[in-house]
């Protein structure tokens, strides 16, 4: 796979400061034509399994050689590792936490590095702010055409996270809630390739929090407006939404919150 100029960047930065600036600066003054293209600065703080799962559901969206440069990274300056590398179709730059675990999902041919060359990263680097020290510098690198495994040793075993599927028990699922969007949606790790024959033929009831539902709807405009109501969502997982409301605010919804699905006989 040749080097590609799209840098594709997942943090948990937020907007209102310079942090995804200064990543962004670090790339462009090192490569002026390198594309950059913002997946999410809004990840939950310190989560890294939103991270992943963002990243699992946008990943089949970029072309071949996207560089994912991902930095939700609660262990910065301590002695978990960096990465850069080339995982499949697409390469990687970031902690070694187990926020590379969807495209490790995806392809067996992994070629991860530690980064510890001083070309892949700042001659001084914070030990609070590794974005902009070493991913930035590395995702730079890869788009220049150097090889990663000139940034360091090979790793051969990266932190990997749990799978995220919703758990199956006798007579009922039991899942949690990824992500909260824009709209006050909840996305649950129910997907809809473990669960969606079941939930249909044998009917259910959905609990989250004090919200109690019973049946799937296809699409927002079934509901009356104020109305809960739960789909398959674009992202394949189940989710709750209020018709022109938000289903977080009303329901005091948050990321993590469990989500039991009692299955009919």
């Amino acid at each position: 796979m040749g080097p590609s100029s799209l840098i594709v960047m997942l943090t948990d930065f937020g907007i209102e400061h310079w942090y995804d600036a200064a990543m962004k600066g670090e790339i462009l003054r090192r490569v002026p034509y390198a594309k950059i293209l913002d997946l999410s600065h809004h990840v939950p703080r310190q989560n890294i399994e939103s991270a992943a799962f963002i990243l699992h559901c946008a990943i089949d969206s970029f072309p071949r050689g996207t560089i994912f440069c991902c930095v939700v990274d609660p262990g910065v300056g301590s002695r978990r590792r960096s990465l850069v590398g080339r995982i499949g179709e697409f390469a990687y730059v970031g902690p070694d936490n187990g926020l590379v675990t969807p495209l490790l999902e995806r392809d067996p041919h992994v070629d991860l590095f530690e980064i510890k060359s001083p070309t892949f990263r700042n001659p001084v680097v914070s030990a609070t702010f590794h974005g902009r020290d070493i991913f930035a510098p590395a995702a730079a690198r890869l788009v220049l055409g150097d090889d990663p495994r000139m940034a360091g040793p090979r790793v051969t075993d990266p932190v990997r996270l749990p799978p995220f599927r919703a758990r199956r028990e006798p007579d009922r699922v039991v899942g949690k809630v990824m992500l909260v969007d824009h709209f006050g949606n909840a996305i649950t790790n129910v997907g809809r390739g473990d669960f969606e024959s079941e939930l249909g033929a044998r009917g259910f009831e959905l609990a989250l929090r004090e919200l109690r539902l019973s049946g799937l709807s296809s699409n927002y405009s079934e509901a009356t407006p104020g109305q809960p109501i739960c789909y398959w969502g674009s992202s394949a997982f189940l989710e709750i939404a209020i018709n022109f409301g938000s289903a977080a605010e009303t329901y005091a919804i948050e990321v993590g919150d469990p989500v039991t699905i009692t299955l009919g006989r």
